[in-house]
Order: C-alpha cells, then structure tokens, then sequence
C-alpha cells in the first residue's frame, strides 16, 4: 500500500473515532431531549434543563450520617431537586416556585445552625460558594426575618 492511500486510511479512522466520541457526549449530556421532546420546542429550552448529569454520590456521606436536623434538611433538598427536575422535563416549570422558596429556606437554615454552633463548626470558613440572595429575592418571596443570618 502506498503512502499516499495509508495517509487517507488514518484520516479516515480519525474521522470515525471523532465521530464516536461526539456521538457518545451527545448521549451523555442529552438523555432528556430524546424524551417525546419535538425538535422546535427543543430549541426554546435551555441548555441547562436538558442536560442533567448525575452526580456521583459514592463519596458523599448519607443523610443519616450526617443526622439531626442539616440532615432531615438536606434529605428535603434532595427530594425537592429530584422534582424540581422532573417539573422542568415534563413542562410544569410553574410548580417549582415553591419547592425553590423551600430549598430555599432550608439552606439557610443550615447556614444559620452552622454559624450558631459552638466548637469548631463555628470555626468553619466560609463555603467558596455563596447564595445569590439579591437573584432569589428578585425570583421568590422573600425570606421571613427569622431565617436572617
């Protein structure tokens, strides 16, 4: 074989092997918008509904672990996500509100629990990341009083 046609052979297989591995993203990153989703209403959607990955839980400490009330509270959370994806699949977008307003409240209660706890909880740095209370005030109710910390 020549080396001109062995040069068009691997460009070929490096062709295919791009395609696969594009292939393969796409069914990773989109498993909802094969769903009965028609491809003009698709477009409409954001990107961020549609992809929904899973995250790896194996290395996460269970709800009973953690325990006591940061633990029924985020076992609420979870739940809450669980179906706030399942609205946002299924189009009922409008029942989200309130288990938003929920999740809401439950992270910072925890926040709060968390910095009202002696010992080295209260000692604890800040978390990297932050609630964007000026965004969920502007999207939800506001937060009652007693949940200020």
């Amino acid at each position: 074989m020549s080396r001109k046609e062995n040069g068009k052979r691997r460009k070929g297989e490096e062709q295919n092997s791009a395609k696969k591995i594009k292939d393969k993203k796409e069914k990773l990153l989109d498993p909802l918008s094969k769903q009965a989703i028609p491809s003009a209403q698709r477009a409409t959607i954001p990107a961020y509904a549609l992809s929904m990955l899973s995250i790896d839980n194996e290395n996460l400490p269970s709800f009973e672990q953690i325990g006591g009330r940061t633990g029924h509270l985020l076992e609420q959370n979870a739940k809450a996500f669980e179906q706030i994806a399942a609205n946002l699949a299924s189009y009922r977008i409008q029942e989200n509100m309130n288990l938003l307003c929920r999740t809401r409240n439950n992270i910072v209660a925890i926040l709060k629990d968390m910095k009202d706890m002696p010992g080295i909880m209260s000692q604890m740095p800040p978390l990297p990341v932050r609630l964007n209370e000026d965004l969920a005030d502007s999207i939800l109710p506001p937060l009652p009083q007693d949940y200020a910390f």
